[in-house]
């Protein structure tokens, strides 16, 4: 056995309101927005009723507890519960109102009706019911209403209802036309039929099989797309026909339909790779022999074989791709030793790292004598001498002198440190890695200081400004797992 939620919203034509109840909105409820998905029923009349039925064997209803909402009763199956309340002097939403488990699988008939006076409030964010299917193993296949087993009266239907583009898949059909009817075929032990509800749409039927059929209200105060307009659960093995009949009650109103889901159930996970359309097992000792003997099957000597040729290729990849990494880690050192300092005086073979040197300028008018290096100096401070060597501004004595806007590489060095987050201890954290193609060359990129108009921030100044930046995220607490039965 396993046991599936469902989910449908407070909008879905499948819970049945009279006509004192009223959607509610975020003009008249600021609050509006922490309903689920910001939408929610509502009444403040004595006596006003909500109805809905289901097929399970547990059911719960969801809603808010506030200030100004009073006292509820909740019937079932003809039994009455009383004495429940949604005052609170806190503002509480997506709480349960109601919950009732261990019902006997089968339809069931649930009411909540507002027992307050004094204009207090009763609303209905969501309903969840949960039933029992007879199989282990679940599958579920959408439908689109292109398909085939959608079976439209025509010329009665089109496929280009308003706004088709916010339809599932961009596709739907739609009928204006009174008593215009569609037909699935299919087989399946449950089935949800998703369309349209809002100002354009109207009443409608469904008969399932030879069932009677039941009358639903499509219509609402905004458009809503991919809402449930039917749904039917244990419905037991074999062919099955829902019909849709559409009944406006003013010229103009539409029933538009989008898409179906079909859930099965079976006892043998083999049946979920058996080919589409072919029948599989659900029990007995075929099926379980057919498990069993794929699960103690051998590899056959070929499968050896493939697997042993299939290592010997990815230790010989391995290799090769360690000889070309080695020689391309030479051409790289090759590469960069031509960007040493190179001077009459100090051919390339006699360039050394730690090693003094004497740069000649272009005039060959005088020299910029560098003091001897420690062997602690990194390659970049050589590049950065031949950088300055070849800056345009000079001094008095014709000397090169880097640039006041161009900063060294050790200012640069310094002023990517201290971007680091830092905590309130004062110590590094390590940065978010960068996202791609943001990483840019720190010698073409000057650091900003005063001659640009942007004075340079010390690490102190940036540590008291990341520790007064906060944000707070608020997250609501989800309803229970579910099967979503509308988006």
């Amino acid at each position: 056995m396993s046991s599936v939620s469902f989910l449908v919203d407070d909008k879905s034509p499948l819970i049945h309101y009279d006509s004192t109840w009223a959607p509610g909105n975020s003009g008249d409820d600021p609050l509006a927005d922490q309903y689920f998905r910001g939408t929610f029923q509502t009444s403040n009349v004595t006596s006003s009723v909500a109805t809905f039925s289901f097929n399970g064997t547990a059911f719960w209803i969801y809603g808010a507890k506030r200030s100004n909402h009073g006292t509820y009763t909740v019937v079932v199956d003809g039994a009455t519960f009383a004495g429940n309340t949604g005052q609170s002097n806190a503002n509480l939403f997506q709480q349960v109102l109601f919950n009732q488990s261990g019902l006997t699988q089968g339809s069931h008939t649930v009411s909540i009706t507002n027992t307050a006076t004094g204009n207090l409030y009763v609303d209905i964010d969501m309903v969840v019911w949960q039933t029992e299917f007879s199989g282990t193993q679940l599958v579920t296949e959408m439908v689109d209403d292109a398909d085939a087993r959608f079976e439209y009266q025509q010329p009665t239907w089109n496929t280009n209802p308003t706004s088709v583009n916010l339809f599932n898949n961009g596709t739907g059909h739609s009928t204006s036309v009174s008593d215009a009817s569609v037909t699935l075929t299919f087989t399946a032990e449950s089935v949800s039929i998703f369309g349209t509800v809002g100002p354009g749409n109207g009443l409608y039927t469904v008969s399932l099989d030879s069932q009677q059929p039941t009358q639903y209200n499509a219509t609402a105060y905004l458009t809503f797309y991919e809402v449930m307009l039917y749904h039917a659960d244990n419905l037991g093995s074999g062919q099955h026909k829902v019909t849709l009949v559409n009944l406006p009650e003013t010229n103009g109103q539409t029933l538009n339909i989008d898409y179906a889901l079909l859930t099965s159930s079976s006892n043998s996970s083999s049946s979920s790779s058996s080919p589409s359309g072919s029948p599989s097992s659900t029990g007995g000792s075929s099926g379980t022999s057919s498990v069993n003997a794929v699960s103690t099957s051998t590899l056959g000597s070929g499968a050896i074989a493939g697997i042993v040729v299939a290592l010997g290729v990815a230790l010989c990849a391995s290799a090769a791709a360690f000889f070309f990494y080695r020689r391309w880690k030479s051409a790289q050192a090759a590469s960069q030793d031509l960007y040493r300092i190179r001077t009459p005086q100090h051919p390339p073979e006699n360039a050394n790292m730690g090693a003094s040197s004497s740069v000649e300028t272009r005039s060959n008018a005088s020299l910029l004598h560098q003091d001897t290096l420690s062997r602690g100096t990194s390659w970049q401070s050589y590049q950065q001498a031949e950088y300055d060597s070849q800056s345009p501004p000079r001094a008095a004595n014709r000397l090169h002198i880097p640039s006041s806007s161009m900063p060294t590489v050790d200012e640069v060095v310094v002023s990517s440190i201290s971007q680091y987050p830092v905590d309130e201890s004062g110590s590094s954290r390590r940065p978010l890695p960068e996202a791609p193609g943001t990483r840019q060359n720190i010698f073409q990129l000057p650091v900003p200081d005063d001659s640009m108009g942007i004075s340079k921030t010390t690490p102190v100044q940036r540590r008291a400004s990341m520790q007064s930046a906060s944000a707070t995220i608020r997250d609501n607490p989800p309803p229970p797992d579910y099967i979503q039965a509308t988006r």
